[in-house]
This record gives structure tokens, C-alpha cells and sequence, in this order.
């Protein structure tokens, strides 16, 4: 049976980013749900009939791929997480992430968390590439050609356009979500998990996946990117997932 794939996007992000970065024969057949506006796990594994399905989650997409392979089991056939995002209880990642002040604070003050996704959901809607450049500044590795990059910068300032720009809810409830302890997820996984991870990445380091592989049950695969960040590992993982 030909693998069906569901791809689960990054936040901020949106289906646009798979569309952007994934060959052409991986796009026609693949379901791409946003969650911007906020859905549970449950809700989208309920929207994945049949069985065979391949599950790609991308940075805060990953554990959404892992809760949706629990709830499916069998049904998947594989997960790939790409500069996935594992539990931060595996280790003492924060002060290595870029993104680690503002988990802080949705873990100790969700409302302020809450509040600044918020605005930044607003800047999102009026000023995008604005607020893509702010993500960007700090970029590392490969991500410095990315965000130099003309249709990189036009084609993910849509995506926060008219993602994170159009509702805050899904970025809010994930990232609260995800600052929780979610491990027991990962012993419910019974599909092969293959990780990509670029060596560079100052989003998800690199110990979060070596952290992630390890915690997996069976025998995950851990493939290092050399010299990719985070969106470099998305445009180099999905040519050789798709092969």
C-alpha cells in the first residue's frame, strides 16, 4: 500500500511552509492541516482515515505527529520528526534555544504568554516580514542563506500572514501545551520514528534530538544534518524522505 502522508506544520507556521518546501510528487496526495486556529491531537487523527500513513512533523509540529501516531497506532507506518521539538523535561535545553525565554513564560505565566502571542499575531497580520525577520535574526548555519533568501522571505511571510496573522489560538494552546510534561506520549509510539536534525540549529538543538531518540521506544533512527539550522533541515530532510 502506497503511504498516505500527513504533514503537521511549525508555529508559527502553516500548510504554506509544505508547500514551499516539499518536492512536487510529496504535495498532490498529502493532508496538511492548519492548526492555527486551534485543534486538538484527537481531532486530527479523527480526519485521518484508512491506514499507511507516513507523519511528518516539522519544529512544534513534532509532537503534535508523535500524540496523533499514539492515537492511530498501527494505522502509521512511519514518523518523521524534522528539527523536532521534544520534551523539555528530557533535559536542560532552554538556555541552548532560541525560542527558550518565551517558553519560560508560558510555562510560569501563561496569561502574559498568552498576551504577547497576541501581539504578535497582530504584527503577524499587518507586518509579517517584519516579524519573519525578527525570527531570523539570530539564524544560524544554512538558515543564513535561507534568510537572505528573496522567495524564502516572500514565501514564509505569507505563511505567518495568514497563519499566526489570522488567529493566535493554535500558537497559544500548543506552545502551553507543549512546556507540559508530555513524555508518556513517547513510550505509546509504535511506528519507526526517524529524527532530522541539523547540526547548526539554535531553535531545537541538537541535544533535544539526541535526548528525543534516546526516550523513543524500538529503534529510532537519528539522522544529523551537517551544517543546517532549523528550516535548512526541512529543505534538505523532506528530497530524502521523499526517495
Amino acid at each position: 500500500m502506497t503511504a498516505r502522508i500527513a504533514y503537521f506544520h511549525g508555529l508559527p507556521g502553516g500548510p504554506g511552509e509544505w508547500f514551499h518546501f516539499a518536492p512536487a510528487q510529496m504535495q498532490e496526495s498529502a493532508v496538511v492541516p492548519d492548526r492555527n486556529a486551534g485543534v486538538t491531537s484527537a481531532e486530527l487523527a479523527a480526519g485521518l482515515a484508512d491506514d499507511g500513513w507516513t507523519l511528518i512533523g516539522f519544529s512544534l509540529g513534532a509532537p503534535v505527529a508523535l500524540q496523533v501516531a499514539a492515537l492511530l497506532g498501527d494505522r502509521v507506518e512511519a514518523v518523521h520528526l524534522i528539527s523536532p521539538a521534544g520534551p523539555l523535561q528530557l533535559g536542560d535545553f532552554l538556555p541552548s534555544m532560541a525560542g527558550g525565554p518565551l517558553f519560560r513564560m508560558a510555562n510560569a505565566r501563561p496569561r502574559l504568554f498568552a498576551a504577547v502571542a497576541m501581539a504578535e499575531s497582530m504584527i503577524a497580520r499587518r507586518a509579517p516580514r517584519w516579524l519573519l525577520a525578527r525570527l531570523m535574526a539570530g539564524a544560524a548555519g544554512a538558515d543564513r542563506a535561507l534568510a537572505a533568501d528573496p522567495a524564502f522571505i516572500a514565501a514564509m511571510g505569507e505563511v505567518l500572514r495568514s497563519g499566526l496573522g489570522r488567529s493566535g489560538a493554535g500558537f497559544i494552546a500548543e506552545v502551553i501545551a507543549y512546556v507540559g510534561d508530555w513524555r508518556a506520549v513517547l513510550d505509546q509510539v509504535t511506528a519507526p520514528v526517524t529524527i532530522w536534525q541539523g547540526d547548526a540549529d539554535t531553535w531545537t538543538p541538537p541535544a533535544m534530538a539526541r535526548a528525543l531518540h534516546a526516550a523513543l521506544r524500538g529503534e529510532p533512527v537519528l539522522n544529523m544534518v551537517p551544517g543546517a539550522s532549523h528550516y535548512s533541515t526541512l529543505h534538505e530532510a523532506l528530497p530524502r524522505i521523499a526517495t
